[in-house]
């Protein structure tokens, strides 16, 4: 699937970096292994050559200051069973496997984790339970972005640029045909690594060819969506009641536009530390990675246009690839790290001092939260492999 589109120069670096490997996960360090059908452990002690341990650990680089900083950031579920290990001692454990290959997106919800799998939406029980297709969502070309919001979830469609949704809560089994994206004049539509976001009744949506942005009604009552914005090179996309934010890779930089009425131009928003790609938008703040020097960086909405953004770390031997936030801390996948594996770090809010929650195998992807865990999938983007979910429990402290 990957090989169809030509890639941005910060994510031919990415698709390249790394080898795979067998995954042995890891427990509390001093606990005797155990395994079952839909999870696999072992202790952390050092593995053969030919596997790499997820470990649960402490360490990793310091942040740094800066100013127009971060705010607080919208949790989970309000009550949750509270943790029993501190950070460093997390034990990791594969979901349930078996639900297609190389994953994308994905969302939390209250009882499940629901990702795209690059044919459907997989749903993938919290409780332990079987993974499944969420029915009415095969059939319709290679499920890649999603978002989720007011009971719907919206699916981007990596080989032509087409949105579509359906009904979780209730749930439904009829999906609906969102909106097309009006084709080039030369060419044909490509979103690539563009992303999906969605507020109130509208969803919002990048394509690398045309480079836009796009939007459109989420009950599916236009054909065809809206341009917002055209230029640059458009990544990640998120969105509050007045504003549209998305990366620019290759400008380095978050540009922004009303959307009620909708803007004409595009204005700067915030000048980034290297090439921003997934971009989060919570409770006033909006949250970014960038692939190319391991940055993660944040900025309220309200900040000064010229106000520069509050950085939590740099690190040129990281990939970070994907970000997610609660009321406390800033959670980020590392696809590869100077070693080669991937990572799963976290930062207090507004504080930076990032810490090392996980280890394991390289290629750490997309990551959410909620109000006790945390999840991450693993995608190699160079190769065909099962696709694979990870969780641990947040740390007590």
């Amino acid at each position: 699937m990957y090989s169809k589109f030509a890639l941005p120069c910060a994510l031919i670096a990415l698709a390249t970096a790394g080898t795979g490997c067998n995954l042995i996960f890891g427990i509390e360090p001093g606990t005797e292994a155990t395994t079952s059908p839909s999870s696999t452990t072992a202790s952390t002690a050092s593995g053969d050559g030919g596997s790499t341990m997820v470990t649960s650990g402490s360490g990793g680089p310091g942040g740094e200051g800066g100013a127009g900083g971060a705010g607080g950031a919208g949790g989970g579920p309000p009550s949750c069973a509270p943790s029993r290990c501190t950070a460093g001692q997390c034990p990791v454990t594969q979901m349930a496997a078996g639900f297609g290959m190389n994953p994308k997106g994905m969302v939390v919800t209250e009882d499940a984790v629901l990702m795209a799998n690059g044919e459907a939406i997989a749903t993938i029980p919290k409780d332990g339970g079987a993974a499944r297709t969420l029915p009415g969502t095969l059939g319709f070309g290679d499920a890649s972005w999603v978002t989720y919001s007011g009971g719907q979830l919206s699916w981007l469609n990596w080989s032509n640029g087409d949105v579509l949704g359906i009904s979780i809560d209730p749930p439904s089994t009829s999906p609906i045909q969102i909106a097309e994206v009006p084709p080039p004049e030369e060419g044909a539509v490509n979103p690539a690594y563009g992303r999906i976001a969605s507020f109130g009744d509208s969803v919002y949506w990048v394509t690398q060819v045309p480079q836009a942005v796009w939007r459109a009604k989420a009950d599916g009552s236009q054909r065809f969506a809206e341009q917002v914005a055209s230029g640059g090179t458009p990544i990640g996309i998120a969105v509050d009641a007045t504003h549209v934010y998305w990366s620019d890779i290759l400008g380095r930089q978050i540009l922004r536009t009303t959307t009620d009425p909708l803007g004409t131009t595009a204005e700067v928003f915030a000048e980034t530390n290297g090439g921003p790609t997934e971009v989060l938008l919570a409770n006033g703040v909006v949250y970014w990675v960038t692939e190319d020097n391991g940055a993660v960086q944040s900025k309220a909405t309200d900040a000064p246009l010229d106000a520069p953004p509050f950085t939590y770390t740099v690190d040129s031997r990281a990939i970070s690839k994907s970000i997610a936030v609660d009321d406390e801390f800033v959670y980020w996948t590392v696809y590869t790290n100077s070693e080669g594996q991937g990572e799963v770090r976290r930062a207090r809010i507004g504080m930076g001092n990032p810490i090392t929650l996980a280890t394991g195998q390289p290629y750490f992807f997309e990551i959410g939260v909620d109000c006790g865990s945390i999840y991450w999938n693993v995608n190699n983007l160079e190769g065909d492999e099962e696709a694979m979910v990870l969780t641990m429990p947040k740390p007590s402290n």
